[in-house]
């Protein structure tokens, strides 16, 4: 009797890449989703996304890692502020949101 074993933890590169692999053999999306349930915990990815990706390999990409986009860079999420909100937090629970984005000169989201 063969042994399964669920893989709980995994990056979105290592799914593209079973897909890209997958997908060079010929399987269709369906059985490719089929494949990375088998192995992977449910909720991997959907059906559309495993779609998308096999459509993208075939319109010729070969990476599987995240393009940079174009776009603001993300400043609010420092270890710095987080380090501030933490010991703001302890000093008051009672603080609000609006409180510490005005403090640490961040937007509200």
């Amino acid at each position: 009797m063969q042994r399964r074993c669920v893989l709980n933890s995994w990056s979105k590169e290592e799914v593209r890449a079973v897909i890209r692999y997958e997908w060079a053999r010929g399987v269709s999306g369906a059985e490719i989703l089929n494949r990375l349930l088998e192995v992977y915990e449910p909720g991997v990815m959907s059906k559309q996304m495993v779609r998308r990706w096999c459509r993208t390999f075939s319109d010729g990409r070969q990476q599987v890692e995240d393009i940079p986009r174009a776009g603001r860079t993300r400043t609010a999420t420092t270890d710095a502020n987080v380090g501030k909100v933490d010991d703001m937090i302890r000093a008051n629970r009672r603080i609000t949101i609006d409180e510490v984005a005005e403090e640490l000169g961040i937007s509200h989201e």
